[in-house]
């Protein structure tokens, strides 16, 4: 039997960590250009003086959205290439290998339920935490002789997450599927 529990949450989240590090630490590039659009229309709408049109922050969003969406087809293309791919097209090519995939990944989670609702709530409290450092140093970057504006301050913490929280969370979260799936 596996063990379950806390024991075994602290485990995988740690080797969660690892994967995202390694993950980050060879493709930095890939990662800024990827988290670099939605932090560059964040600190757009939080600079901007003059009223945007509704149009214009209409598309924006979209753009952003459709900018994420691409990101997560392109996760998913990454975590599941080559003969991740055919395992997991042979597993849901016909209705009856769908049905029997699905039963044994509730009968994964109905076993390991523990393990995946504490792995979910080390997810949680990490990024709940970097959160609060990156806020915390967005405070001792900006400089203190030059009065901080709210929108200035709103709009570099915005694109702190968004270059740092926002990567790390999907890379982390695709290791972590890719354990689950597998």
């Amino acid at each position: 039997m596996v063990p379950t529990g806390l024991a075994t949450a602290w485990h995988n989240s740690g080797q969660f960590w690892v994967q995202t590090g390694m993950a980050v630490a060879r493709h930095p590039l890939v990662v800024l250009v990827c988290a670099a659009v939605p932090a560059a229309e964040r600190a757009y709408l939080l600079l901007e003086t003059r009223p945007i049109p509704a149009w214009k922050q209409s598309l924006l969003e979209e753009l952003v959205t459709l900018w994420r969406i691409l990101l997560c087809v392109g996760m998913v293309w990454v975590a599941v290439s080559g003969e991740r791919w055919q395992l997991l097209r042979a597993h849901f090519s016909e209705n009856a290998a769908a049905q029997t995939a699905l039963q044994r990944m509730g009968t994964y989670l109905g076993d390991h339920l523990h393990v995946v609702l504490w792995e979910l709530f080390f997810f949680a409290a990490a990024f709940l935490l970097l959160n609060y450092l990156l806020v915390l140093m967005s405070r001792a970057l900006l400089s203190p002789d030059v009065p901080p504006t709210r929108n200035r301050r709103k709009a570099f913490v915005s694109v702190l997450r968004n270059l740092v929280l926002v990567p790390l969370a999907q890379i982390y979260l695709v290791e972590l599927l890719q354990l689950k799936v597998y």
